[in-house]
């Protein structure tokens, strides 16, 4: 009897512990992939934002580079001040945007391949795809009436999201006073206008107007 009794309790113990055992692990494997899921989503926003911030960069200096912008971006702000006449996105942008999200796939890949993160590769996907999106967006106000025919509120300095009508406005006003770089976030043209007095030095036209004044202190 004692031993019948003694093989009860230890079964009874046994079905405690297995309904206790199995929600600790599936509370590990929840934890695990929700690590999981925040790792990519970080990894991918991490590129994204500095993807921005790398074309940002790149924007404000081509348009302080008179040949580069001459021989190529100037064409993206001429298209958008008369009437339609073209596609939304021309075989320029097209290339522009294809070739840079090529290079940033493939950098991307290699990284989450040596890391085994895959919200690098994942984060190249999104940018190109903002991209696209983003410009076909904005492109809309593009009509039979050019851009800076159609009096649009111009935006005020902010730090939110850079929207469509944002980044429009570039277009019809590429030199305007309130910089409208970016693509995602504000912030970047704020703190641009900030570094612009000391920034326009180390661009190409800044460095040439520079040049004669150094020449001169010799």
């Amino acid at each position: 009897m004692e031993r019948s009794s003694s093989l009860e309790r230890s079964t009874a113990e046994l079905a405690l512990v297995r309904p206790s055992a199995e929600r600790t692990t599936t509370f590990r494997h929840r934890r695990l992939l929700m690590s999981s899921l925040l790792a990519t989503a970080g990894a991918a926003a991490v590129f994204f934002i500095a993807a921005d911030l790398v074309y940002t960069l790149d924007h404000y200096f081509v348009h302080h580079d008179r040949e580069r912008y001459r021989t190529g971006h100037s064409r993206h702000h001429r298209r958008y001040n008369v009437a339609k006449d073209a596609p939304q996105l021309d075989d320029y942008e097209l290339s522009t945007y294809g070739s840079a999200a090529l290079m940033s796939f493939a950098g991307m890949s290699t990284l989450s391949l040596l890391t085994g993160n895959w919200g690098f590769a994942l984060g190249a996907v999104l940018k190109f795809v903002h991209s696209l999106l983003f410009h076909c967006y904005q492109h809309r106000w593009w009509s039979s009436t050019p851009l800076r025919k159609q009096n649009q509120q111009p935006p005020t300095r902010g730090w939110g999201l850079a929207t469509a009508r944002y980044h429009a406005h570039h277009h019809a006003h590429p030199n305007d006073a309130v910089f409208t770089y970016a693509e995602s976030w504000q912030g970047f043209d704020r703190i641009l206008e900030w570094a612009h007095p000391w920034l326009v030095r180390f661009t190409k036209d800044g460095r040439a107007r520079l040049a004669p004044s150094t020449e001169m202190a010799r």
